[in-house]
Formats: C-alpha cells, sequence, structure tokens
C-alpha cells in the first residue's frame, strides 16, 4: 500500500510548487520534505519529479499519482462529510413487501422521490420468507410481512390487518356462491394464489375443498396488477389481498364475495433490532404506518 503521509506531502508539494513553502506548510524541514517523496518513488519504482536546481516538473507517473492521491483526497473528505451528516434526503432506500402492497405504496414512495430526487427508492416485491432473509442478509433495510420469524435478531412493529378476498365477475353480485359455482367459473392463479386460496377455500367450503392442485384453472398470471383483469372479463375468479382489490381501475366489474369465515392477515414493519437505520427511512417508515393505519 502507498504510505499515505508520504502521498499527503507530494500532493503537497505538487500544488504549493516549491519545496521551502512545502515544508513551511507541512512544519516539517526541506530534506524531509526531499525524503519523503525519495521514499514514495522507491516505493512506487518509477521517479516522480523532473527536478532542475530548486524547480521541478512532474513525470508522467508523477502525473498519474497526483491525480489518484487527489480522487482518493475527494473521496475521503465525501466519506467523512456523509459519516458525519446523515441526509434525511439524499441515499437509497431498499424496502421489500408483497407485491399487492408494494402496488399501494410504490406510488406514495414516488411522490417523496419527485420532492427529493436524491432518494433512490428500491422496492422488492417478495414473499415473507424471502423478505425476513433479505433483511437478516442486510440487502434489505426495511420489509413488510404477515408472519413474524423467530429470529432474535430483528423486531417487529404491528401495522393493522389484510384481509384476503374470494374475487369473482361482477355478474355473480346477484347470485349465491357455492364451491360448485366456484369450480363453474375456474380459478386464476398467480405466484400467490395457491397459498391464499387454500386458506380461504378451506376455510369456507371445508367439505368441498380438498386440495388447490384439484382446482379447475383457468389461467396464470404473475403480474400482481394484472391478475384481475382476467376476472373482470368473466374468465375466472382468484384470491386476493383487499389491497390488491381496492385500486384495481375496473372494480366494478368485479364482485367480492361475503365470506362466513372472513380471513385476515396481520401486518408488520421489521427490521434489524440493532441496526439504526439512516434519517432518511425515517420518513419511509411513518409514511407506511398512516398509509396502513387507515386501511
Amino acid at each position: 500500500m502507498i504510505n499515505q503521509q508520504y502521498l499527503h506531502t507530494f500532493l503537497t508539494l505538487v500544488e504549493v510548487g516549491h519545496f521551502t513553502q512545502t515544508a513551511e506548510k507541512l512544519y516539517m524541514t526541506q530534506p524531509g520534505v526531499s525524503q519523503h517523496v525519495k521514499k514514495l518513488e522507491e516505493q512506487v519504482g518509477v521517479p516522480l519529479l523532473d527536478r532542475t536546481g530548486k524547480r521541478f516538473e512532474l513525470t508522467r507517473e508523477g502525473e498519474l499519482l497526483y491525480r489518484f492521491g487527489r480522487k482518493r483526497t475527494q473521496e475521503e473528505d465525501q466519506l467523512y462529510s456523509e459519516l458525519r451528516f446523515d441526509d434525511p434526503h439524499k441515499g437509497e432506500c431498499r424496502i421489500a413487501c408483497s407485491g399487492a402492497m408494494a402496488t399501494f405504496l410504490y406510488p406514495h414512495y414516488l411522490e417523496r422521490q419527485k420532492e427529493h430526487p436524491e432518494l433512490m427508492v428500491a422496492v422488492e416485491a417478495a414473499p415473507n420468507t424471502r423478505i425476513i432473509q433479505s433483511i437478516l442478509a442486510n440487502t434489505i433495510d426495511l420489509g413488510i410481512v404477515t408472519q413474524p420469524s423467530s429470529s432474535s435478531e430483528l423486531e417487529y412493529e404491528s401495522l393493522g390487518t389484510d384481509s384476503l378476498c374470494l374475487v369473482l365477475p361482477s355478474d355473480y353480485l346477484s347470485q349465491s356462491i357455492t364451491f360448485d359455482s366456484l369450480e363453474g367459473v375456474g380459478f386464476i392463479d398467480h405466484p400467490d394464489g395457491g397459498h391464499y386460496a387454500d386458506r380461504l377455500l378451506s376455510a369456507n367450503f371445508s367439505k368441498q375443498f380438498h386440495s388447490v392442485e384439484k382446482l379447475r384453472k383457468k389461467g396464470y398470471i404473475n403480474q400482481i396488477n394484472q391478475i384481475l383483469i382476467p376476472v373482470s372479463e368473466g374468465l375466472g375468479y382468484t384470491v386476493l389481498p383487499e389491497m390488491a382489490v381496492r385500486h384495481f381501475p375496473q372494480k366494478s366489474s368485479l364482485h367480492i364475495a361475503e365470506l362466513k369465515v372472513p380471513i385476515y392477515d396481520e401486518l408488520f414493519l421489521v427490521k434489524k433490532k440493532h441496526r439504526k437505520l439512516p434519517r432518511r427511512y425515517d420518513w419511509f417508515e411513518q409514511k407506511t404506518k398512516e398509509l396502513l393505519g387507515e386501511c
């Protein structure tokens, strides 16, 4: 590694342009300055200065080392500045939640980014287990989950609840919903569809429903904002969190069936217990609590 003291002396010499004045500025002797430059040349293995009496010019290698040294100094200054000042309006915010939750929250997060363009908002749609794994691995800083893990490294804060909805085409608005009528229209599956359907159907149609694998499926889609399109077109039914249904543009084309046994998920904000997040996360935490508290 390049000796930082020698490099600092070299940078100062280049900028001052005179050995004696450099020595005065650094509270050194002139021979001390010359010795530092000589040691630095020995360390990098090339001459850095062309000396002519009391004057000097940088060699090609000296120019390269000077640019390198200035860049490093600027980066260190920037680092120290950021370490001393935690800017609430600048930096990356890494947040993970379900796809339905992301559809609801992301537009609000973008409004914050519009106000403060130096923020970089990264929202990842992921299942519970991956969110927790990502927070433990420090690749995500803030998450919203429905099932807390047993890890002692994490802390959770309850945000409220979200209900699962059995969503059918609006043609079924005046009809009594039975398991046979569901099988008649067919299931629109999605990445979380099996998990949601198993919980809702087993609680409300326990005698007829046996497994997700045996459901009559009419389609599959992995884009959260498009899952309800085939339902609105009369092509099938699906099961989604109420939050995903509420913000669907063609909601009038849907019918949310009334359930004998409502199914709810408690929502939790999760983060590392002993890891203090930068101040830029404060707004996102507070806004998320406000939005989900209103649901």
